[in-house]
């Protein structure tokens, strides 16, 4: 051993010694838990029976995003966002998130996305709300961070609510954290004077940059193709992208964050406030 590592060596026993050796993080305790694919069976268990019978069925998708983006974006943003709408809530776990959902024409044309047939991906779901009614949970929430995932879970929701019901469970769908937040951003957007974009573009961009940078190709952010939209159609050029994204950060992303996170537990609360009134 060196002279040089001989004495780092002592300095790090001397320093553990006197107890001025940086401590560990403290562990998070179970109860603070709220994403079930990190919970053992009894403390999902222990969770319900303690008061935590709402949970979040919480959709993203499989999708291309241009040459920045990850394809599991819907994906992250979902558990990151059900994560902090769950610990908001107070009462509440996220589910597994569900990684497919209906992309369809241009996406699917890119390498990577993921497609479902709309009955296929509301089938799944229905099947996975059956497992979390058999679980315990009294308040089922369907969500997505996708836009072809909200129409087919909007359509869902109120059948399988009349279907539960009669058990004590009802089940609502959530879309003020997709729909009502975008048009909000899109109104920060506009007001701010950036660039018109859209998928990939700066909200797009910006919110999966809030969460982790391993999720962004910052070197790869670029002009995209013109936004052709018609109504809700995406219409998509060879880079996958439409608009600019250029001026996107982190510190947008997470003022955007917020305001879905805002938004979903308002919503949310307010359904479940509603069905218990409409239950006296």
């Amino acid at each position: 051993m060196s002279k040089r590592a001989l004495l780092v060596l002592i300095a790090v026993l001397m320093a553990a010694a006197s107890g001025t050796a940086a401590p560990r993080a403290p562990r998070k305790a179970a109860t603070d838990r709220v994403l079930m694919t990190d919970m053992t069976t009894f403390e999902v268990r222990d969770a319900i029976k303690a008061g935590k019978t709402t949970v979040l069925i919480y959709n993203g998708s499989i999708e291309e995003t241009g040459a920045a983006v990850v394809l599991g974006k819907h994906v992250y943003k979902a558990q990151y966002l059900g994560q902090r709408i769950a610990r908001e809530l107070g009462n509440a776990l996220v589910a597994p998130v569900m990684p497919f959902a209906p992309t369809g024409a241009p996406l699917d044309q890119f390498p990577g996305t993921i497609d479902l047939s709309p009955a296929t991906f509301s089938a799944v779901n229905a099947e996975v709300v059956a497992s979390m009614v058999r679980s315990g949970f009294k308040y089922i929430i369907l969500m997505g961070d996708h836009g072809g995932n909200q129409e087919p879970l909007e359509k869902l929701a109120p059948e399988l609510d009349a279907k539960y019901r009669p058990q004590g469970v009802r089940v609502f769908f959530s879309g003020d954290a997709y729909a009502k937040a975008d048009a909000e951003v899109e109104h920060y957007l506009e007001a701010h004077h950036f660039p018109p974009s859209d998928h990939g573009g700066v909200a797009d961009t910006s919110e999966l940059w809030a969460i982790s940078g391993r999720y962004i190709r910052p070197d790869k952010i670029a002009m995209g193709d013109p936004i052709q939209r018609a109504g809700a159609d995406v219409h998509l050029g060879p880079t996958g992208i439409e608009g600019d994204p250029r001026r996107s950060s982190p510190a947008l992303g997470l003022m955007f964050d917020n305001i879905k996170v805002r938004d979903g537990v308002v919503q949310i609360r307010q359904l479940i406030a509603e069905a218990k009134a409409g239950s006296r």
